[in-house]
């Protein structure tokens, strides 16, 4: 255990040395009117000693120079002036100095004695729970927050400088570095201490502006914070390395992964949080320790109230496990329903299907959430949620499934077949949430994943039971209330145990940190538990109230409410009357703009951004200015979830239920055509202006943006044919394909394409958007290896295209034509196509499409054995790429090099080529361009005969190809392993292969370039030799009669030479 120090080793070292300086004070040494009690760490700053006050009869510790310091100048000025610093500081999170005295041969500091641990020691145990992590970290940055506020920098902000005492209070220790701003009081000798430029701190902890030896302000303190909450919620530190030069290395320019990515689990919002303290511009952080805290405790986290401790232990996330698994990570904890989880466990025991049935707001999706997480044990190949409710189109549902479970389409063969062999016999559990509006799609995934997966187990809710054969369906009950009316009264502690009362004290704690429940106001509470029947999304919102109003009031509005709206809907449950009324209740609550707001907000699927609300719900009576202050009240009022998206941008979300309300009111006002037309102006600008990116530097963050926005664009291509819109539909999809081809949304974004192309589109001006509909639906038939069908739909797109003066859509048409000829082996067909675009590029002046022509048509000199040519037109392409920065295609150019070298036995050289390339995609996540780089270093590891490497490289990128789609891809691993089984004697393994690799070209249509045919050929002569004419074509015909599958796992699975 340490004490006040902080240190993290103890080195008891010898007693004494020639000079009679002490080394280590014994126990019961004394020092003054001191009596030191033992030594409770000591590091290369100094030794700490708890020790007893004698005169005023109280523990201290006592901090003082290691034995070879003793006699240094610059040491001793070091510590009196840390003395100096820390006297200034009065705050109960960081430890008081009290004193320091004089000494022979040196002073030594005297100082709160704090028992407890360090929080490097708390972390040998485990990382922390999410509210212990943002109790400690809101602490540490409010102490941080003072040190600021009188012109102090800490400097050496670690793990070990944290103490935590026994009652969970954190106190930052060691002001040793720390440093005054300018313009601060300070002593004469703070310029001489830190003027050096030497770099001072701990290198893990270091910001990177402490690494460079540049100025310091307060922000370098936020970033190290940053660094010791991203250990205490990972186990791990985010910048690692051998040495502590590759340490500031990765500081000063690596990203650290996402916390979430190192431990599973951990929410997206704390990734935000975490990841802006650490970002490498200070300017881009928080802009003070204070806001810092307020940032962590916003998380939501923190708890209040008498019922605090029972449910502190609630995980509000699920805790890191071996079982992998999507599950939400849920910022507020689950109160009780202990009965409840117990019975569904037990039905998931005995019956597959469980579906989890009740009204809107009754739970369901949290308690399911929360079984799973209990069961995640029961199921060693995961627990995988599919949320269904952004979804509108039935057809999506099973592709909801296959994408959470990473199963990818394969040409010319239903999903559901490719799913259910997926899962074979793997034991999971599939959680389908919010089925209610997809109930006959989300039944038949359910029984026919139930009838082809015999160890799938699904947990499903909805408003109504899926229909299923052998079906179990389990009603969720609201929450239980307490009986007012009993003979004998309630108890405030009695109140507060039931589960109803428990959640409203929470969630109204959330908004009001000193709500408590009381034996004033517990009756009351109980009361509004009580009239909304318990349902949980009503207390939540009757909660929320209490930041502005009393409890009394809001007893008193609820009544009001539930007089008028007594006799609900016709025929509905009475759990929907009292779910309506409790929204009418809060939806009245509202202004006018509010209100309107509030309805126009539905429209959005999964949320929008700032500038979507904008844009979207603006107009008739409300000004785009006063959206933000209108937003503002919605989230105050919490109607309107605000989330953290991509690039750290504020998201404003309705939950689904109100999501729903505020359709309906919408579709009665018969405002919801007019409110959808602006939805679709807003994304179809945004897919416009993504378009050309999705080819640019910034390629990956328009990725990542639109996937991100996916939800919304679907809804908006949805709303363009079902209201006939031709112009919409075509310019929507014409600028999308490139991000469906890019994120494997290959059989999705073929059929908006194909509905888009269905529409009369004859009228005047649609032939550009036509034409760019028709060369998507073309790209991504190719991208399944239909090539007759690309061929025919890119060929019209050319027939339509030519007529218009926009030669751009033709040129583009133009290159996938010739991909398509190159794919099927039409090398002069692919000549005259690129020929034709790199014309059109060229007049242009076009350098981008210029740079990409010239590269594809050294893929063809390249495949006609003229590598000389082939050189200099890659060399070309990529010094364009390189000037404009693009790059994608510089990496791709690389990789070309790497192949023509290659050819030419370049073995060295083709490897610096690809490993640049490599590299490139890495950086730019890229995972075809990763997979395609891999396999062909696997093929320069099989001409430097380092067979091993080559089977490690080919492992890693055939999984890539197969979760892609890219079959021909596949087809050029399946040869390349065929060639690495022959160089290692495995003849029949190499000709199985072989096999296996020419069919499923013939079957896409896809021979190999004549090189390449060549190369095999030369390759499997040897092997055809020493296995004999009649068993090597029985080898070659069992390959050819391989499936798809067993192929690629006889390519990675099988047992090998060494």
């Amino acid at each position: 255990m340490e004490g006040a120090g902080g240190l993290r080793e103890i080195d008891p070292g010898p007693t004494s040395r020639g000079n009679g300086i002490v080394e280590q004070m014994e126990a019961g040494a004394s020092l003054g009117h001191y009596r030191i009690v033992e030594k409770i760490g000591a590091g290369g700053m100094g030794e700490v000693y708890r020790a007893e006050d004698l005169k005023l009869e109280r523990p201290v510790a006592i901090k003082m120079l290691p034995p070879w310091a003793a006699g240094d100048r610059m040491a001793v000025e070091r510590l009196v002036r840390e003395a100096k610093l820390a006297s200034a500081l009065n705050h109960p999170n960081i430890v008081t100095m009290y004193a320091i005295e004089d000494s022979d041969p040196a002073p030594f500091l005297v100082m709160e004695y704090v028992e407890g641990e360090t929080l490097r020691e708390r972390l040998h145990r485990s990382p922390l729970g999410l509210p212990e992590l943002i109790a400690i970290g809101s602490q540490v940055a409010d102490a941080l927050d003072a040190a600021h506020r009188v012109g102090l920098i800490h400097r050496d902000v670690k793990s070990t400088n944290i103490l935590l005492t026994s009652d969970g209070q954190a106190k930052v220790v060691d002001f040793g570095l720390a440093k005054r701003l300018p313009g601060a009081r300070a002593d004469a000798d703070a310029v001489s201490l830190t003027a050096t430029g030497a770099i001072v701190g701990t290198a893990a902890y270091m910001s990177p502006e402490q690494t460079r030896g540049e100025p310091l302000d307060p922000r370098t303190d936020l970033f190290s914070l940053g660094v010791v909450l991203y250990e205490a919620a990972t186990g791990r530190l985010p910048f690692e390395g051998p040495s502590m030069l590759s340490v500031l290395h990765e500081i000063a320019l690596v990203e650290p992964p996402a916390p979430s990515r190192a431990r599973p689990g951990l929410p997206r919002e704390l990734d935000q949080v975490l990841l802006r303290a650490m970002a490498k511009d200070k300017a881009r952080r928080y802009a003070s320790a204070a806001d810092f805290a307020a940032a962590l405790r916003g998380l939501g986290l923190e708890r209040g109230g008498p019922e605090a401790d029972e449910i502190a232990g609630a995980a509000p996330f699920a805790p890191q496990s071996r079982v992998p698994n999507n599950l939400p990570s849920l910022l507020t904890s689950f109160v009780g329903r202990r009965d409840e989880m117990e019975e569904v466990g037990r039905l998931l025991g005995t019956a597959r299907l469980v579906t989890l049935a009740g009204a809107g707001g009754c739970g369901k999706s949290r308690l399911s959430f929360q079984v799973a997480r209990n069961l995640l044990e029961s199921y060693p190949d995961g627990v995988w949620l599919v949320e269904l409710a952004p979804l509108s189109d039935p057809v999506l549902v099973p592709q909801r499934a296959a994408a959470v479970l990473e199963v990818r389409e394969e040409p010319g063969r239903e999903l559901m077949d490719t799913l259910k062999e997926s899962i074979g016999s793997r034991t999971l559990l599939l959680l389908l949430d919010n089925c209610e509006h997809l109930t006959s799609a989300s039944g038949r995934l359910a029984a026919e994943l139930i009838a082809g997966c015999p160890a799938v187990r699904i947990l499903a809710t909805s408003r109504e039971a899926l229909g299923v054969p052998g079906e179990a369906l389990w009603r969720v009950p609201p929450l239980h209330v307490p009986d007012l009316k009993g003979p004998v009264p309630l108890a405030r502690r009695e109140i507060g145990q039931f589960e109803s009362v428990r959640l409203f004290v929470e969630r109204a704690a959330a908004v009001a940190p000193a709500f408590s429940l009381t034996e004033k106001n517990a009756e009351t509470v109980a009361q509004i538990c009580a009239r909304l029947d318990g349902i949980p999304l009503a207390i939540e919102l009757a909660a929320a109230r209490v930041k502005v109003m009393p409890v009394g009031q809001i007893l008193s509005r609820l009544e009001d409410r539930f007089r008028l709206l007594t006799s609900g809907s016709p025929g509905a449950l009475p759990h929907q009357q009292t779910l309506r009324a409790t929204v009418d209740w809060s939806y009245e609550l509202l202004s006018d703009n509010e209100r309107v707001l509030f309805d126009r907000m539905s429209v959005f699927a999964g949320g929008a951004t700032l500038e979507a609300v904008e844009s979207v719900c603006s107009g008739n009576g409300i000004g785009e200015e006063e959206v933000l202050d209108l937003l503002t009240h919605l989230v105050d009022k919490s109607l309107v979830l605000p989330e953290v998206g991509v690039g750290g941008a504020a998201r404003y979300r309705l939950l689904e239920t109100l999501r729903a309300y505020g359709r309906e009111r919408l579709e009665k006002a018969g405002s919801r055509p007019e409110r959808l037309d602006q939805h679709v102006r807003f994304y179809l600008g945004l897919a416009e202006e993504a378009e050309p990116e999705l080819s640019g530097g910034d390629q990956s963050a328009w990725l990542e943006r639109l996937e991100q926005e996916h939800d919304n664009l679907r809804l908006a291509g949805e709303w363009t044919i079902r209201s006939a819109r031709p112009e919409g539909a075509l310019q929507l999809a014409g600028a999308l394909w490139r991000f469906w081809r890019i994120h494997g949304h290959l059989g999705e974004g073929r059929r908006r394409l194909e509905a888009a192309l269905s529409l009369d589109a004859t009228g005047p001006g649609l032939a550009i958007a036509r034409a760019k509909a028709l060369l998507g639906a073309g790209a991504l038939a190719r991208s399944q290896s239909e090539y007759e069908r690309a061929r025919a739909l890119l060929a019209e797109g050319l027939t339509v295209s030519r007529p218009t003066e926009e030669t751009d859509v033709t040129a583009a048409i133009l290159l996938e034509l010739g991909t398509v000829a190159i794919d099927q082996g039409r090398h002069a067909d692919a000549r005259e196509s690129y020929e034709e675009c790199l014309a059109i590029r060229r007049a242009a002046g076009d350098k981008r499409g210029m740079a990409i022509a010239l590269h594809n048509l050294g893929v063809v000199s390249q495949a006609l054995q003229d590598y000389e040519a082939a050189k200099s037109l890659y060399a070309q392409s990529l010094a364009i790429n390189r000037e404009l920065g693009n790059e994608g295609w510089e990496a791709l150019g690389l990789n070309a090099l790497g192949c023509v070298a290659l050819d030419h036995e370049d073995h060295p050289g083709a490897q610096r080529y690809h490993e640049e390339a490599l590299a490139i995609h890495r950086r730019l996540g890229d995972r075809w361009g990763v997979a395609y780089t891999l396999h062909e270093l696997a093929r320069v590891a099989i001409g430097q005969r380092d067979y091993s490497k080559s089977h490690a490289l080919l492992d890693e990128s055939i999984p890539i190809f197969r979760e892609l789609g890219d079959r021909v891809a596949v087809a050029e691993c399946l040869e390349y392993s065929a060639a690495l089984a022959s160089a290692e004697g495995e003849d029949e393994r190499a000709l199985v292969l072989a096999g296996a690799a020419a069919a499923l070209r013939d079957a896409l249509g896809a021979p190999p370039t004549p090189p390449d045919r060549a190369g095999m050929e030369r390759c499997l002569a040897e092997t055809k030799r020493r296995l004999g004419s009649a068993a090597a074509e029985s080898a070659f015909e069992t390959g050819r009669a391989t499936t798809f599958e067993r192929a690629i796992s006889l390519a990675m699975g099988e047992p090998r030479s060494s």
